[in-house]
């Protein structure tokens, strides 16, 4: 299978990966293997938040989250960079919450669908 062939999703929008990486299964390895450990205990620490909102958690991680999601075209970026600055107001925790219910399932389902690709690049 070619790398061309793997790197199709109706969940993320791979073109800026495919843009800078596509002919090298490598890079495209490691930087997948890279946002899934960066990504996952992240997400992880936000739904903690869905319970008793950390509001310096929820900022630095939204933070951080920005620019990975910029680059893996993940479709929740724009409400990301909101609830950074909706954390940063120390906002109620119910907006918060309500905020973080609406990108906590994209974020998870950006991290199955980039561990299906990844496993395929491995095998590649």
């Amino acid at each position: 299978m070619e790398i061309e062939k793997i790197l199709t999703s109706n969940v993320v929008d791979l073109s800026s990966i495919k843009s800078f990486f596509a002919n090298d299964k490598d890079m495209l390895i490691q930087l997948i293997g890279v946002y899934l450990s960066d990504t996952t205990p992240r997400i992880e620490t936000l739904e903690a938040s869905l319970l008793d909102v950390n509001y310096e958690d929820v900022r630095s991680i939204c933070h951080f989250l920005k620019s990975s999601f910029g680059l893996m075209g993940i479709s929740c970026l724009e409400e990301v960079a909101n609830l950074e600055l909706l954390a940063k107001d120390q906002e109620s925790p119910e907006v918060i919450k309500e905020k973080l219910n609406n990108i906590i399932p994209v974020c998870k389902e950006s991290l199955v669908e980039y561990k299906l690709i990844l496993d395929k690049l491995e095998v590649l």
